[in-house]
């Protein structure tokens, strides 16, 4: 079996990865360990924490499901992709970031692969605004049709967040004030179900699809 460790944003993150794309990567002969880093973490944090998990499970490949709404100008190849569209910007981080950690001149294991979502987890409920208005609305009085004009307004669920006042999660929140990332995120994105937030979230899907070749290069 192949190994690998997701080093995660909070436990949003860490949930995600466990009770979504553990068994799916399991049945394709991949084990996925997640580990929150609870948040309101800096670069060097990160990386602190990725090489000591390269280096404390050498035979594991390491990768990290981290929110892009939280880097700055600390991050290797922030400054450089400010003027780049999303994805591009997230992959110019995420090659930034892996050339920098790899550069360390203690490192026992290379086995890394960046990650970065697009803008922040709840991006990903957005791939399908319908089921969550209808979860949210079991217990809260929304206004219909609000989600769905959101998504309508951009190309896609990850090109979701204009400044720190709409981000995915504030966007929710406004509709939605008393909304828990851990239970209602985690409840809707298991509804929406995997193969639709990869259908409509490039990045991710792009990200997933180069965790699943790893048992093919076995």
């Amino acid at each position: 079996m192949i190994r690998v460790n997701v080093l995660c944003e909070g436990p949003t993150e860490e949930q995600f990865v466990q009770k979504i794309l553990y068994q799916h990567f399991l049945e394709r002969g991949i084990i996925l360990t997640a580990r929150s880093m609870y948040g309101g973490f800096n670069y060097d944090r990160l990386k602190h924490n990725i090489i000591e998990w390269l280096n404390n499970d050498k035979d594991a490949y390491v990768t990290t499901l981290i929110d892009l709404y939280g880097v700055n100008s600390r991050y290797p190849g922030y400054d450089s992709s400010r003027s780049m569209n999303p994805t591009d910007k997230a992959a110019a981080i995420e090659a930034a970031v892996r050339e920098d950690v790899l550069a360390w001149p203690h490192l026992h294991n290379r086995k890394l692969i960046p990650y970065f979502q697009l803008h922040e987890f709840e991006a990903l409920l957005f791939s399908s605004p319908e089921i969550m208005e209808e979860w949210l609305s079991l217990s809260h009085e929304i206004p219909r049709g609000q989600f769905s004009a959101i998504r309508n307004s951009f190309s896609s669920p990850e090109h979701i967040n204009d400044s720190p006042q709409t981000a995915p999660s504030k966007r929710i929140e406004a509709i939605v004030p008393s909304y828990e990332k851990v239970t209602d995120g985690i409840i809707i994105a298991q509804e929406i179900g995997l193969a639709r937030l990869r259908a409509a979230c490039a990045h991710l899907n792009q990200h997933l699809t180069a965790l699943e070749a790893l048992s093919l290069a076995s």
